[in-house]
């Protein structure tokens, strides 16, 4: 292995290492002592075909990675000094690096061919987890090795799409077939050489991704001693070929079908019976979109568990997901919650959107609000009514207290709180002949201020009373453990799973409601049918993701013309989704790119609306109704009882004064 982390001020100096894949650990020059300035060496007419190319696609933070096997006379004379080569190119084609991979295939059996191999390509992904571009060049004649270097590719995860392939060989392009698929779904291009041609010109060919098993490459470039590089394609080297797929091909894609999906059948006098079903969802028009932009069509495939997909304790995974990472389909449309564990397994697109986790709860019926007597005055006021209370009542106590030593009293404490009392609510007075004249003033504005507040405070009860309030119990987790409540989440999703592996907190405490069955998992396909005969009784909620919350709740509206669900405050769980491909799937990187213009469009959002008739109409509905009725006793309870309280202690009250009054005046 050759590594060099040269700095800016150092780009043009390399000294190279080699590290053999026959077992030996050692770093060795290749060229003991040397260390070569650029420009120097001796030169071959492949190795200037290999610079050439590779300058042309050179990027400025690009690290090299050769690979080759032992036995490359067929490339490079005997004597050639590969190290001065490539540290005279090496500041233009690898400016930040280069490392060598030698692997003695030649001869060996196929075995230690492959324990080798799994042992380069796991060293070359470090060098490329490190790196910021890398381009891998493989050079051989043996078409095992290619094979076999293709697989270990894939398996130990080198070649992903931000790395760039070349391969270079004498081999004629039928004998390359075995690594065509290779070549196509990688950023890859190969150089062939031809020695024996008279101008020993050698061909840059690539191959395009979902081309038919006949189709020939494209060749992009020639190049020669004589004339040098010359194009011959308008792609330009190492192409962005996914992004717009030039063969139109038709993709597999995995999609669940929901009662929120939208089933049209359309006439369509090419399809089967002059007929055509067609899917409406914002997922679909998401997909269709992305379709047109990137030119390809697709047909769906249905997950036989019907579900996103889930980890197995056997490693495996179930539904769409288990679909994209056994490569069944191309590409996975849930859209899929992005979490670590399905990262490990698949590749993930860029978000298309951010939702939560909202909880769905029937809506209670209407009914008197139980302390209505209370709204019309805020609690300031109240305050303020108790505290002029007090006030009043110590000015007709204490002024008495002033008056000469001889003076008769006229009335007593006791009398002047209770007509204080008395006053406030609306009741007559008694003895007013014995009131000193500044007593009747102090009365008479303090009566005048309870007549104003307390024609007011009877008018704004009379119209609460007229109106109904709707409970809404449920807005938490914590409400949910405090409710004979049962929980319903999609069986096969994150949503579950989130409650049933959590370890500890409030989520643990819902996923422990499974043990008396108050969890119970459902499959997302019964959503509307759960929410109609069992949630709308009042004693089940629902739980998943805010999109579908939403959805249901607006299909239900359109159907019955109430809203007889709600959605809890609380946001639980914020999560990211996006579309899904197998690992290392080149489709990702070209899906995310049209994905995130999308999204900062906001396109998908407005598909969601668009696709859902109502889809706001009860997301805030009213929790207090105007109504037309008689009262009843239930309606008034709260002040029935607050009345009776009061007036029993003034009933108690009453005969204490009349006792006081009797002992003043001397009445028998």
């Amino acid at each position: 292995m050759i590594i060099s982390n040269c700095t800016p001020a150092r780009r043009h100096t390399l000294k190279i290492y080699q590290r053999r894949g026959d077992g030996d650990e050692r770093l060795t020059p290749l060229t003991p002592g040397v260390e070569a300035s650029a420009g120097t060496g001796e030169s071959t007419h492949t190795a200037k075909a290999l610079s050439t190319v590779l300058q042309t696609a050179s990027k400025e933070d690009s690290f090299a990675i050769l690979v080759t096997t032992r036995n490359t006379s067929t490339f490079f004379p005997p004597k050639f000094n590969l190290s001065q080569q490539f540290a005279g190119v090496s500041g233009v084609v690898a400016p930040w690096g280069l490392g060598v991979f030698e692997v003695a295939a030649d001869g060996q059996d196929a075995n230690v061919t492959q324990a080798q191999l799994s042992r380069v390509v796991g060293q070359a992904r470090r060098l490329r987890q490190v790196s910021w571009s890398v381009t891998v060049v493989v050079v051989t004649d043996d078409p095992a090795f290619l094979a076999a270097f293709a697989e270990w590719s894939f398996k130990g995860r080198l070649l992903v799409w931000s790395t760039r392939l070349l391969v270079l060989t004498h081999l004629p392009l039928q004998s390359l077939t075995h690594i065509r698929t290779t070549l196509a779904m990688t950023n890859s291009m190969m150089i062939i050489l031809n020695d024996l041609l008279p101008d020993q010109r050698s061909k840059v060919y690539l191959h395009l991704p979902y081309g038919a098993p006949e189709a020939e490459p494209i060749q992009v470039a020639t190049w020669s001693p004589h004339h040098g590089l010359q194009l011959t394609s308008q792609l330009p080297f190492f192409p962005q070929k996914f992004n717009t797929l030039s063969t139109g091909p038709r993709l597999r894609v995995s999609y669940l079908e929901i009662p929120t999906t939208q089933i049209r059948v359309v006439a369509d006098p090419d399809a089967p019976g002059g007929k055509r079903v067609i899917t409406m969802s914002p997922e679909v028009t998401l997909l269709e979109t992305i379709a047109e932009a990137m030119n390809f069509t697709f047909k769906f495939f249905t997950p036989v568990d019907g579900g996103w997909g889930v980890k197995l304790p056997n490693g495996s995974w179930t539904g769409m997901l288990g679909m994209a990472k056994r490569k069944e389909v191309d590409i996975g449309l849930g859209l899929f919650h992005i979490t670590p564990d399905r990262a490990e397994a698949v590749d993930l697109t860029f978000p298309a959107i951010h939702w939560y986790v909202r909880i769905i709860a029937r809506r209670g019926r209407p009914e008197v609000d139980p302390w209505g007597f209370l709204v019309p005055l805020t609690l300031v006021v109240w305050v303020g009514i108790l505290m002029a209370l007090l006030v009043v009542a110590t000015v007709m106590t204490m002024l008495p207290s002033y008056l000469p030593v001889r003076t008769p009293c006229r009335t007593t404490q006791l009398t002047n709180i209770a007509s204080c009392i008395r006053v406030l609510l609306h009741q007559d007075m008694v003895f007013v002949s014995g009131w000193w004249w500044w007593e009747g003033v102090v009365l008479g504005v303090w009566m005048l201020m309870m007549l104003v507040l307390t024609q007011s405070y009877a008018g704004n009860l009379m119209s609460i009373l007229a109106v109904r309030y709707i409970p809404l119990p449920i807005q938490t987790l914590q409400d949910i453990l405090d409710n004979p409540v049962t929980v319903l989440v999609p069986r096969g999703t994150t949503v579950a799973q989130s409650f049933l592996e959590a370890e500890s907190g409030i989520l643990r405490e819902i996923g422990d409601l499974q043990q008396v069955d108050r969890l119970q998992t459902i499959m997302p396909s019964t959503y509307v049918t759960n929410l109609d005969s069992i949630v709308r009784k009042g004693g089940h909620v629902l739980i998943t993701v805010e999109a579908r919350t939403k959805m249901l709740i607006a299909q239900d509206f359109s159907r019955t013309g109430r809203c007889d669900f709600y959605l809890a405050n609380e946001e639980i769980l914020p999560m990211m989704f996006g579309l899904a491909g197998h690992k290392g799937s080149p489709l990702v990187p070209a899906l995310s790119r049209v994905i995130m213009r999308l999204t900062e469009a906001g396109l998908y959002y407005h598909w969601l609306q668009l696709y859902t008739p109502n889809f706001t109409t009860c997301l805030k509905p009213p929790t207090k109704v105007a109504v037309r009725e008689s009262l009843s006793i239930i309606n008034i309870w709260c002040l029935k009882n607050v009345f009776q309280t009061f007036f029993v202690s003034m009933e108690d009250y009453y005969e204490l004064y009349r006792g006081q009054q009797r002992k003043f005046y001397s009445i028998p």
